[in-house]
Order: C-alpha cells, then structure tokens, then sequence
C-alpha cells in the first residue's frame, strides 16, 4: 500500500497547479481523500472527487498528473467546453 503526503502538502501542490481555482481536500475513513475545487469569486464548488488513492497522492509527480486530470475534468463538466485542442494546451500548461 502507497504512503501517501501529508494533507497540507497535497493541497499546497493541487493550489499551485490548479491556480485560480482553490481546493479543499478531506481525508475519509476508508483511506482515499476527496477534493473540491471552486472558484473564489464564484463562491460555487465546480467540482468534487471522491475516492482519490494514496497511490494518486504518494508523491509530486503523481500529484501533478493528478492535477492536470482534475483540470481537465474542470473544463470538460463547465459551460462552454473549449474545444479538445484548447483543452489539450490547458492540460500541458
């Protein structure tokens, strides 16, 4: 089983990337976390996961991926879907 960062370094790294959305995440009983992301002027959640592994969140480099999934699904549920080239140079950065 994956050890997973602490709670405070996952969030700091998920704030980075998903800039300018903020997120919350919660740790649940069954060892997975949930993240909500939202926007600050929006005062609205745009998203929440659930179920997310340790594995996801064992170290930098899988909390970045997992970062570029979870802006990918931002973009992907929101009105006004850009279109998938768009989308892919939202992604990559």
């Amino acid at each position: 089983m994956a050890t997973r960062l602490p709670l405070l370094t996952i969030e700091t790294i998920l704030r980075d990337y998903l800039h300018p959305f903020r997120c919350d995440c919660h740790a649940q009983e069954n060892s997975h976390l949930t993240v909500r992301l939202y926007e600050d002027t929006a005062d609205g959640e745009e998203l929440t996961v659930f179920g997310i592994t340790d594995y996801q969140c064992r170290d930098a480099a899988n909390l970045v991926r997992l970062a570029q999934e979870l802006r990918f699904e931002l973009y992907a549920t929101r009105s006004g879907m850009p279109v998938a080239a768009d989308a892919a140079k939202v992604v990559a950065g």
